[in-house]
């Protein structure tokens, strides 16, 4: 029985690992960094009130300018808009790279695919429709450069042909990942909602591919929406209160959050080679309303996550063990702090978690050991009434009480630890604190160990995946030194899982990797023990 726990957990592990890879996608070229602009500071206390968006003046006094690039840089990110559409044309993560090491360029969370629009545009639908793309907007406002809780504000402001006045009013605070975004129009009775359109591309343009793109995600009426790139190209619509909605990748995550959790409109599709989400309200009923929103472009940390009170920490996937997943991460967090290694906090969760479950594992050991013993009686038994089968059953099952032997006990306590491996899997896959973690020769302990030492052979790029093969080899150890009650063509087989798992942790993050095999390590001490006492 504890042979089919085994087999259990390894077909769960396949089916998680089938649909990351799955999800999976190649990049393109990253695009280069920012360009240094004149930076023009504008820092407003944090005591000060940000500027109120004034009303409309005349149409007459709106006079467009020509295309205008300004500059906003916190402590967090460089973000670059364009007085073309009043749009954001690129937005770069300062603390995260697209390689490891310092060569590689700043995150950058829009790029611009052909064909696709820049994001934080808006739309009025009706009989005189309007699209801000092609309006070029006055800024009040310059260059900003922000630190701590220091904050600032850009405004910009558009008349369309029909008639509306556009404003769009940007307050920022340069300590956070998220901003403000106010949309003010007026000008026309009975104007409709105007759409809100955030892009993302399909992938990020990392070389390393290490942050595939999920799709679409978002929380309405409080359950979570996760659709894929096959079903955005289809295009999605819903209608419901929405507290957050946006596109996420593997470590990060781009979210519009609107003020109050109304009667929403939202459509997911795609444009050229980018994903567009287009979010809107019900019909104005007056010349003038107002529109407030949060726009969140920043990692999936969950702390920061949690922080904006709105459920934004739901689009970190730890699947139905999350509860499990969860305080596993803290724990990492906690360790974290005094040795200032993710290596060594997943080595030190290892041994506390194999502490926890050393009761259960000791059951199942002896329990195991226990059967072996006897297993030539079971075999004589088996000879004796191999036609009977309903005595054969009865003779073994008597066999079983007269030594006072569970024929359970091998499998349940491993059936029992299957939550804890599958959390801890999700909380060692999806956390970005990972991402470009280094540990003794490993570079990034995110992905597979063989990429930190890369050879290349007659033109094939490849590595030498150490830590995989050393976690084969304790797997084969702790493998030939557990007890089988089965059959000698039964053991045979399964001493070939450990060829089974090492190819299967080829390409897994070496985090894991870390894991199984200290893990491997504490289980072949564990049976040594086993083994002395029970004779």
């Amino acid at each position: 029985m504890e042979k089919r726990a085994i087999i259990a957990v390894v077909i769960s592990l396949l089916i998680l690992i089938v649909y990351q890879e799955w999800l999976k996608r190649f990049y393109q070229t990253p695009p280069p960094p920012l360009p240094e602009k004149k930076k023009v500071e504008e820092v407003i206390p944090p005591s000060a009130a940000l500027p109120k968006v004034q009303e409309a003046p005349p149409r007459a006094a709106l006079q467009p300018q020509a295309a205008k690039e300004i500059r906003v840089e916190t402590d967090q990110y460089a973000a670059l808009f364009t007085s073309q559409g009043a749009r954001l044309k690129s937005f770069v993560l300062k603390h995260y790279r697209t390689s490891t090491g310092e060569g590689g360029a700043p995150f950058e969370l829009v790029p611009h695919p052909p064909g696709a629009p820049y994001p934080l545009g808006i739309q009025f639908q009706g009989p005189a429709p309007v699209n801000d793309e092609a309006l070029a907007y006055s800024v009040k406002g310059e260059d900003l450069k922000l630190r701590g809780d220091a904050r600032g504000s850009l405004t910009f402001q558009a008349q369309a042909p029909n008639g509306v006045v556009i404003t769009k009013h940007f307050a920022f605070t340069g300590s956070r990942y998220f901003f403000e975004l106010e949309v003010f129009y007026q000008g026309l009775e009975g104007i409709p909602s105007p759409v809100i359109q955030l892009v993302s591309a399909e992938t990020p343009q990392t070389p390393e591919r290490d942050a595939p793109f999920e799709g679409f995600l978002a929380l309405i009426d409080n359950k979570t929406k996760r659709e894929p790139l096959e079903e955005i190209k289809k295009g999605k619509t819903y209608s419901g209160p929405v507290a957050w909605a946006g596109f996420g990748y593997t470590y990060f995550l781009i979210a519009l959050l609107p003020e109050t959790q109304a009667e929403t409109q939202l459509a997911v599709k795609q444009s050229g080679s980018a994903a567009v989400m287009e979010i809107s309200g019900l019909s104005g009923e007056s010349s003038a309303a107002k529109k407030r929103y949060t726009i969140y472009m920043g990692p999936k940390d969950l702390d920061t996550l949690k922080s904006l009170g709105k459920g934004l920490e739901r689009s970190i996937d730890f699947g139905y063990f999350g509860f499990i997943s969860v305080p596993l991460l803290y724990l990492l967090h906690f360790s974290h702090r005094f040795t200032g290694s993710y290596g060594v906090d997943i080595i030190l969760l290892t041994v506390l978690i194999k502490l926890l479950m050393a009761p259960l594992t000791h059951k199942s050991f002896v329990s195991m050991k226990q059967m072996q013993k006897l297993q030539p009686q079971m075999e004589r038994i088996k000879e004796r009434f191999k036609d009977d089968r309903e005595k054969l059953n009865k003779e073994i099952m008597e066999l079983y009480r007269r030594n006072k032997v569970n024929p359970l006990g091998g499998c349940l306590p491993m059936v029992l630890q299957i939550p804890v491996f599958i959390g801890l899997y999700n909380a060692l896959l999806t956390p970005i604190e990972l991402r470009h973690a280094p540990f003794l020769w490993i570079k990034d302990l995110s992905r597979p160990d063989w990429e930190s030492l890369p050879v290349t052979v007659g033109g094939w790029h490849m590595g030498i995946p150490i830590l995989t093969l050393l976690m084969g080899a304790s797997m084969f150890v702790q493998q030939w030194m557990t007890p089988s009650a089965g059959d000698p063509n039964q053991r045979r087989m399964m001493m070939i899982m450990p060829l089974m798992f090492t190819v299967m942790f080829i390409n897994f993050p070496s985090g894991l990797t870390i894991y199984w095999l200290v893990n491997n390590i504490l289980g072949i001490g564990q049976q040594y023990l086993i083994n002395r006492m029970v004779k």
